[in-house]
């Protein structure tokens, strides 16, 4: 968090290299709070509100994009108002900061580095009754007698790594980690997220209008949240990602098709081209739509006051002023009546990401690790995430040239489904286990693969009945 509030004191000025040190330091902080954050409310709360507690993490997330998307736009009309932008995250991060000094420390850390009084005292302010402390205590006490036994769990460093991989059922559960994580990036979110105001621009509104717009994109993402929040432990887990993901699906899809319709409408929308601007005009007059003229590069079209559309080039700012009235470059794309639909299509997908595909790839990766294994699991998962969102947020506009506008968000649709046909077949339901229960999940392959109901859920099943 400190990280966090020095990032926004530096980009406050005005050298690039204080910018990167701002953004480095940023993105230190968020790698530790983005796997400590789920691992911690796994680890505190008991079963039935670990899911409940790992969606709000999620939906806090989402609410500080929204804020943080409203910020942007309030001073986006302001000179330098991008310094305010970036230092006012200090308030929150702050907040943050001094708000952890008065978290207690984890249950299971606490335990495993033989402090098991100051263990037991930390659960008994986080529970309800000196029964639920006594069980508690009984599950980790008994994991941790069973890891101390056998020279193949636990150990530190590089050993934890091997025994990870050459333990069955937590190697499986890593298998499983990583999928949800890359399945999460690769499936479009963070193209969809970073570059919404670009997707609507290249669907044809104007760039003020695209920002905007963008907002209803966040919102969603805010409200739909709520659904995650209270379905994930009445649903459950696989239910809620699988319905997610199907939805996700039906929304890349209706935008693939939208950029189909829409590239069709620019190839028969008329255009007048000017031989004042050379660049983006010929004699022969092949180039007979919105669509050809945009294909040349720095061609830019405008809309006269009777609705004519003009081709020109983005630097005859005097013949755009004259013909559209404008002092801007141009629209770098045409207008269409089509373009509400890459506005519901965007929606759809976030409707359906914003539940189940947001948070339960954190939430489950949270309880699927043994105590031993947990945080360097966790770590390797989470590197993953970001991994992929690097990938996605930096071949998005190069995938949209190479396989078109269209083809670009099929192929994430494509991923997405790859990735729920997965998910389907290998991901347990982890509702109302304990963290410690969650190895019988993945030491029996039928258990693991949904062919054999969990034994320990079942019991708990029984003492809620």
């Amino acid at each position: 968090e400190e990280s966090l509030c020095m990032k926004a004191v530096v980009s406050t000025q005005s050298t690039g290299k204080m910018l990167v040190a701002g953004r480095a330091l940023d993105g230190i902080a968020i790698g530790f709070v983005s796997m400590t954050g789920p691992l911690y409310i796994a680890e505190q709360l008991p079963s039935d509100w670990r899911g409940p507690a790992t969606v709000c993490y999620q939906l806090m997330i989402t609410i500080g994009i929204f804020g943080g998307g409203v910020i942007a736009g309030l001073f986006e009309p302001v000179r330098g108002g991008w310094r305010w932008m970036l230092g006012l995250s200090c308030i929150p991060s702050t907040a943050m900061f001094l708000l952890f000094i008065f978290m207690p420390r984890s249950v299971r850390w606490l335990y495993l580095r033989g402090e098991t009084k100051a263990s037991q005292d930390v659960l008994a302010q986080l529970r309800q009754t000196p029964a639920e402390v006594t069980e508690e205590v009984e599950a980790i006490k008994a994991d941790y007698e069973r890891v101390q036994a056998d020279k193949e769990l636990g150990g530190s460093g590089l050993r934890v790594l091997v025994n990870m991989v050459q333990n069955t059922a937590v190697r499986r559960a890593l298998v499983l980690g990583i999928a949800l994580q890359l399945f999460q990036q690769l499936s479009g979110i963070n193209s969809v997220m970073y570059y919404s105001s670009t997707i609507l621009e290249m669907a044809g509104t104007s760039t003020k209008m695209a920002i905007w717009l963008s907002c209803i994109v966040s919102t969603a993402n805010v409200a739909f949240t709520f659904i995650g929040l209270y379905g994930v432990e009445r649903a459950g887990r696989k239910i809620l990602l699988l319905g997610s993901m199907l939805v996700m699906i039906m929304g890349l899809s209706l935008l693939g098709f939208s950029f189909v319709i829409m590239d069709l409408s620019k190839k028969s929308m008329p255009v007048t081209f000017h031989p004042d601007s050379p660049e983006c005009s010929v004699a022969d007059g092949a180039w007979a739509s919105c669509y050809n003229c945009l294909e040349v590069p720095d061609c830019r079209v405008c809309d006269d006051a009777q609705g004519i559309t003009h081709c020109l080039h983005k630097n005859d700012t005097n013949l755009i002023e004259a013909y559209c009235g404008a002092e801007e470059e141009g629209q770098k794309e045409c207008k269409t009546s089509e373009s509400w639909l890459a506005v519901l299509g965007l929606t759809l997908y976030i409707m359906g990401f914003a539940p189940g595909m947001g948070p339960l790839p954190w939430t489950i990766n949270s309880e699927i690790f043994p105590n031993w294994a947990r945080d360097t699991a966790l770590c390797i998962t989470t590197f993953t995430n970001w991994l992929g969102n690097s990938i996605i947020s930096q071949t998005f506009l190069t995938l949209s040239n190479a396989a078109g506008r269209p083809g670009a968000f099929f192929i994430y649709a494509a991923v997405a489904l790859v990735g729920m046909a997965y998910f389907f077949v290998f991901l347990p339901e982890t509702k109302g286990i304990t963290l410690e229960g969650t190895d019988e999940l993945f030491r029996n392959r039928k258990v693991f693969m949904g062919l054999q109901p969990n034994r320990r859920q079942g019991e708990k099943k029984e003492l809620a009945d």
